[in-house]
């Protein structure tokens, strides 16, 4: 795990990511954004993109990793304290940590959201192997924990994956309806325990 400091951003940089984030929160796509701007809401000076990013892909890389980095550590605590607790509430809490994170990086998430089908080629694919890391991630743990242990590695692997997806493109949801948090952690949950309890059952009439 990365310690706090390797996860530190210089300033300059950190405040560009983050006016990049508020700018596009809206759906608009960080390829559309000037440098000028963008300086101008980072309260920078327009040269001082260049110190930090070559491109605005560049940034919009940073920007998604940044988020991830801190994401990962966050939901693999919490899986693994759930665990310890009480092993059935892995999934519900797992998702209410996802969705509360979500809340709080609202522009990273909306970002995220529109690039992840937007014009891109570099970005769709940076939004793309944060999630598989996610996922690769929850995965190890499933199994780590011996959570699901009729399932093999690859079963396990791919239901994670179907779970990361879906909870980021719910995240959408959760984040503008403040009146449907609740039902949608339920129905988060619901969805994963079924997803996993479908397998099982696939998975006992192949042997």
């Amino acid at each position: 795990m990365q310690s706090a400091s390797e996860l530190e951003l210089a300033p300059g940089k950190r405040r560009l990511i983050e006016a990049a984030l508020r700018l596009t929160a809206g759906g608009r796509s960080f390829a559309s954004l000037g440098l000028r701007e963008l300086a101008r809401e980072a309260g920078l000076n327009p040269n001082t993109f260049y110190r930090h990013f070559d491109t605005l892909d560049d940034l919009a890389r940073e920007a998604v990793e940044s988020v991830s980095r801190r994401l990962r550590p966050m939901l693999r605590r919490e899986r693994w304290l759930a665990a310890h607790d009480e092993p059935h509430s892995v999934p519900r809490r797992a998702c209410a940590a996802f969705f509360a994170f979500a809340l709080e990086n609202r522009e990273a998430f909306l970002s995220a959201l529109a690039e992840y089908h937007g014009t891109s080629p570099a970005l769709r694919e940076a939004v793309r192997v944060n999630l598989n890391e996610v996922s690769a991630e929850m995965a190890e743990d499933v199994v780590e924990l011996n959570l699901m242990p009729a399932l093999s590695r690859e079963t396990i692997e791919e239901v994670c994956t179907q779970i990361v997806l879906q909870l980021f493109h719910l995240s959408h949801e959760f984040i503008g309806h403040a009146a449907q948090r609740e039902s949608l952690i339920d129905y988060a949950e619901r969805f994963i325990v079924r997803l996993f309890a479908g397998a099982v059952v696939l998975a006992q009439h192949e042997v």
